[in-house]
């Protein structure tokens, strides 16, 4: 009797060490040498068995045995497989790919593509910009530049972008700003998930902005000006100049002009109050467009209401540091770039002349 208890206690042993040796070895990694990826995604609500069969299957190779998965989420607790999609490959051991699993290391495979917005543009025109991104992307898709500029600059979504932005103020709620966004989004070349929305962009634009605008916080509150006032003056010097020196002497004409009281008398607004593009002939019918945006109008002394693009950080920049001349005139020729200055209004008219401007 005691000859056949030690057998069968050794034949329990063996066994015990035999599942042991079948578990280890079943679990090891189906090839150390191919770390080609797989990608492996758990729908939502599928069983344990379904997902430990599919590790299995001939097409994806990632287990050697169904059994070692099985004893091993057992021996952990019955552990979950959260859904997803993830990456895998086949050096990789039974125990490793269950803990992704487990852990939900999942992988993002949404497509992206890149998005370029220009210095300089206006709202619409990034509008346009967006919703061609949209309708490129997403087929059936038939969203107009309209639709954007309605869609994000919505009373509601805009109050709840002051709250989340330190740089945006009520200041874009005045009833007569065209479009509350205009000079906050960040010219720049992103990329976006190709299912991205126009808010989706617009935040992502807002989140550079907010990060660029950081480094100057100091300056814009030693300037005495709100972030609005330096973003329409930045604005303003984006059209009007080219070159970093330029920009910087007609950010000084501005605020020449601003200490005198005159009305800064910039082309650049009018064509913004006009809705006109800049590639258009000058209308003088312009100069008295009521629009708070139009400087040409005498009567209406100070910066715009708003900003008029959406400026580079040069142009930042150039409002917040001035250069330090006397100028109080400029002349900026569109077809060359060239900014001409002046002391005083006979020197603006003797630049015209020289140039032949009627």
């Amino acid at each position: 009797m005691k000859k056949k208890i030690i057998i069968c206690v050794s034949l329990l042993i063996l066994f015990f060490v035999i599942g042991i040796l079948i578990l280890i070895i079943g679990a090891r990694p189906v090839n150390k040498k191919d770390n080609t990826e797989v990608i492996f995604t758990i729908d939502r609500g599928e069983s344990k068995t379904s997902v430990i069969n599919r590790l299995a299957d001939k097409d994806n190779n990632l287990i050697r045995s169904k059994f070692s998965a099985y004893t091993y989420i057992i021996l952990h607790g019955n552990m979950s497989l959260q859904s997803g999609t993830y990456s895998l490959n086949r050096t990789m051991s039974t125990g490793k790919i269950l803990k992704k699993f487990h852990d939900g290391e999942i992988v993002d495979t949404r497509k992206t593509a890149t998005l370029k917005f220009i210095e300089g543009q206006r709202l619409s025109e990034y509008a346009d910009t967006i919703a061609k991104f949209i309708n490129e992307n997403n087929e059936g898709s038939k969203i107009t530049k309209d639709d954007v500029l309605k869609e994000i600059s919505d009373t509601e979504y805009v109050k709840g972008l002051i709250k989340d932005y330190w740089f945006l103020t009520d200041e874009v709620l005045d009833p007569e700003i065209y479009y509350p966004l205009e000079g906050y989004l960040h010219p720049n070349t992103y990329e976006f998930y190709t299912t991205a929305t126009a808010k989706d962009i617009v935040k992502r634009m807002l989140d550079a902005t907010s990060n660029r605008l950081e480094e100057y916080k100091d300056e814009i509150t030693a300037s005495g000006h709100t972030v609005h006032e330096i973003l329409s003056a930045a604005a303003i010097i984006e059209k009007e100049a080219n070159s970093t020196e330029d920009r910087k002497k007609v950010s000084q004409v501005i605020y020449k002009r601003l200490e005198k009281g005159m009305s800064l008398g910039m082309d650049v607004t009018a064509y913004y109050a006009a809705k006109a593009d800049l590639k258009d002939d000058y209308m003088y019918a312009w100069n008295n467009l009521p629009s708070k945006y139009n400087t040409r109008n005498i009567n209406n002394i100070g910066l715009p209401i708003g900003p008029i693009c959406n400026p580079s950080i040069s142009s930042i920049k150039a409002a917040l540091e001035p250069s330090n001349t006397n100028y109080l005139y400029f002349y900026a020729d569109m077809k060359t770039g060239k900014v001409y200055f002046a002391e005083d209004y006979n020197g603006f008219i003797e630049i015209q002349r020289n140039l032949g401007v009627k």
